[in-house]
């Protein structure tokens, strides 16, 4: 029944093409029908097309089967809602964390010591390091305390600032912090302009 209603279609369509313009024009559509409907319905082509069709009906079938690989259970979590480790979100030990914090008041102490009464005996230097460069933060220090002792500290805490930058993959805001420019003195407090 198929096989007729499709000849009935070829027919139909072949009928309906003006491009045959002979006075043999009814025997030319009967050939032409004749040679597309051998051709449609050729065993060979008709099996292969059947062959296709149930391999791309399965194909079909057992892709829809499946279980997605990711769910929204088990996919990759944003930054923000990631669990938190035992260890602070910033990678360093509680240990090493006391240890920077230690060393940064003891230089914050001695920078402090000395009254701030005459900005020509006050300098700068950068504390900390950013793991892109460059320091975290600049401080006043005055010449009259042990100059050589205090910058050995703020040295071997801008190093350990710099290991533990490399040791735990930090990142930092990368913006620059630019040196003051000058130091004057208010209420004996060194203050950058």
């Amino acid at each position: 029944m198929l096989m007729i209603s499709l000849k009935k279609v070829i027919n139909l369509n072949i009928n309906s093409l003006k491009i045959l313009k002979s006075p043999y024009q009814s025997d030319r559509k009967i050939k032409l029908s004749k040679t597309i409907t051998g051709i449609i319905f050729d065993g060979s082509i008709q099996n292969s097309v059947m062959k296709n069709l149930v391999l791309l009906s399965l194909v079909s079938a057992f892709a829809l089967s499946c279980k997605p690989a990711y769910t929204a259970d088990n996919l990759p979590k944003p930054l923000p809602e990631r669990p938190k480790d035992d260890a602070p979100s910033s990678g360093i030990t509680a240990e090493e964390s006391k240890e920077m914090e230690t060393l940064r008041s003891e230089i914050t102490t001695l920078a402090s010591s000395e009254k701030c009464t005459n900005s020509a005996d006050w300098k700068t230097v950068g504390l900390g390091v950013k793991a892109c460069g460059g320091p975290v933060e600049y401080i006043a220090y005055s010449i009259k305390i042990d100059e050589k002792t205090f910058l050995e500290k703020v040295d071997f805490y801008n190093q350990k600032s710099s290991e533990y930058n490399k040791k735990y993959n930090l990142m930092s805001d990368c913006m620059l912090v630019m040196q003051p420019e000058s130091i004057i003195c208010e209420n004996d407090r060194p203050v950058f302009k």
